[in-house]
């Protein structure tokens, strides 16, 4: 990658596509920019973005802000976020593949996320789990009804 592309892997430049939902300039049109944004804010390393992004009763919300903040800002130090695949989207959730390395292990997933319109905003809400072990091996063949199957927590 490219030090100015965006590590959402969407194609374009970060300033052009998440940087500016990063910065504040702009709000997430859809739960997919979201996600995408919410991917290259863990991958940077923005913990306030990613706080701020959270549904207003999302668990992550009961800690103070900084210190949650600082936090999710972490992730960056212990994790790296090499690609995230967009698999299947609705309405308010989208389905992912994430491709994660930590301490030089595979911690790769895909999750079913759902997002909620808050104050004229997308904001992440909750998310259905499951490890590569778990899943088949070509991951894009994965839509909304077969990760279900699978049976997720």
């Amino acid at each position: 990658m490219n030090v100015r592309d965006c590590p959402c892997g969407a194609g374009a430049r970060y300033r052009e596509c998440c940087g500016p939902l990063h910065e504040g300039a702009k709000l997430a049109v859809t739960p997919e920019a979201l996600m995408r944004s919410r991917w290259s804010g863990f991958a940077l390393g923005k913990g306030e973005y990613l706080y701020d992004t959270l549904a207003s009763d999302h668990p992550d919300r009961a800690a103070p802000r900084a210190a949650a903040a600082r936090e999710l800002g972490r992730a960056k130090d212990r994790q790296r976020f090499m690609k995230l695949t967009i698999l299947d989207a609705a309405e308010d959730e989208v389905l992912f593949h994430a491709r994660v390395f930590e301490k030089g292990q595979d911690r790769s997933f895909a999750e079913l996320s759902r997002f909620v319109r808050e104050a004229g905003a997308w904001r992440y809400a909750s998310g259905l789990l499951l490890p590569a072990s778990a899943l088949p091996a070509d991951v894009t063949t994965l839509d909304r009804a077969a990760f279900l199957a699978l049976g997720p927590a």
